[in-house]
Order: C-alpha cells, then structure tokens, then sequence
C-alpha cells in the first residue's frame, strides 16, 4: 500500500483511503484485520523499533479513547473507538516513516500546493527530530545540575527549567533558517528540483485500487 518506491502522491492517496476506510468501518473483525494487515507491513519494512516508540505516545491515547467510549456507551463500541485511533496513528506513521520531507514536498509542489505551504511542512518534519534531540540534550544538562526533570508530577515544579532554554534554540534555529533561505534565494521563481517524482505503472496501480476501494466504501459502507 505504502511502499517506500512508490511515487509519494499515490502513497498519500493510498493513504487518504486507508483512513477514511478505518473511520468509516464500525465491525470490530474488519478493524482486527485492517490492524493486522498493518503489522505485516510493518515487519516487512522492518519498521518495528519505531513502531513501538510511536506506541508509547499513541498507547495512552487509544486506552483513554477506549475507557471514554467504553464508559459513555458500550464494551464494543470502546473496542472499536480504540482499534480505529490505533489504526490511524499507524497508517500515517507508515507514511511519514516510508516518505523523506523533500520528496513529500516535492510531490505536494507538483499536485499544485504552493511552495510556501509545502517548504514549512517539510521543515516542519525535518526539526522535529532536531528539537527532540536537544530536549533530550537540555534536560540531561539540567539532571546534572541538580533539577529534577524525571517524569512525574514533581517535573511540573521544574518545567521552565526546560521549557526556556529550548524556546531560546528553537527562536535561534529559526532565525537560522530563515538566513539561510533568504541566501538561496526562497522567494526565486521558476524553481527547481534534483529528484523530479514521477508516476510509474505501480503508481497508476495504486491509485486505480485506492479510487475502487474508496467507490466501494462510498456505496456500501462496512
């Protein structure tokens, strides 16, 4: 569905009907099997390791969705409230793990987003990870220190500890980057790419079965 050698325009299109057949499904069995679809996937891409990290943040989500929908209504509907949220978050962390920002930028300029739009998405996802890191590298730096940044509701006391050193990077790292964009040239017209995406006969593939399936969820919803 979402190989890492398919065009980034199909995947998101192959995604975009992924969700909307796991929102649109209210059968326990289809979301079972919907899920574990997905887990092949995930074994096969060799994608595990981050998987579980993904599942330390989006466990505690699908277990209050289920005790929520559980409470409010009934066991199945929290079963199925749960397995839909799970499902999700699995389905575009499948994306965004098998589709580099350049190239989903890239492809997003060529369906006709502007570049504006697609440039700050793609950074976006690039300084995630670069903040993260140097969360990691603050809070380390202030343990050593003596503040007390363990998880818990003592670290709510000691947040600013972390919390202002890292607005000062992110405020310098983005005052970088716009340096760096006003240096080549962000605003230039006619811009280019190295890697031009292009369609391919697995691509037309993908899309003429996303198109079916979404028809077929259209007419006669599961």
């Amino acid at each position: 569905m979402i190989a890492p050698s398919l065009d980034p325009r199909s995947k998101l299109i192959a995604t975009f009907v992924a969700a909307v057949g796991v929102i649109s499904s209210n059968q326990s069995l289809i979301l079972v099997s919907a899920f574990g679809i997905l887990l092949a996937i995930i074994f096969i891409l060799r994608l595990v390791h981050p998987w579980m990290k993904l599942l330390k943040g989006l466990g505690f989500a699908v277990a209050s969705f289920f005790l929520i929908a559980w409470l409010a209504f009934d066991l199945q509907t929290g079963i199925e409230a749960g397995l839909r949220l799970l499902n999700l978050g699995t389905v575009f962390f499948l994306f965004f793990q098998t589709t580099p920002p350049e190239t989903l930028s890239n492809a997003l300029i060529k369906m006709g987003i502007p570049y504006s739009f697609a440039f700050v998405l793609s950074a976006s996802m690039q300084f995630v990870h670069v903040l993260t890191r140097r969360a990691s590298n603050i809070r380390d730096t202030q343990r050593a220190r003596g503040i007390p940044l363990d998880r818990g509701t003592g670290m709510m006391w000691h947040f600013p500890a972390l919390a202002g050193p890292l607005l000062i990077q992110a405020f310098k790292l983005a005052d970088e980057l716009a340096e760096a964009m006003e240096a080549r040239g962000f605003r230039a017209p006619n811009r280019g790419f190295r890697h031009e995406p292009r369609f391919r006969l697995r691509d037309w593939f993908t899309v003429g079965g996303s198109v079916a399936i979404l028809v077929t969820i259209i007419i006669n919803p599961f």
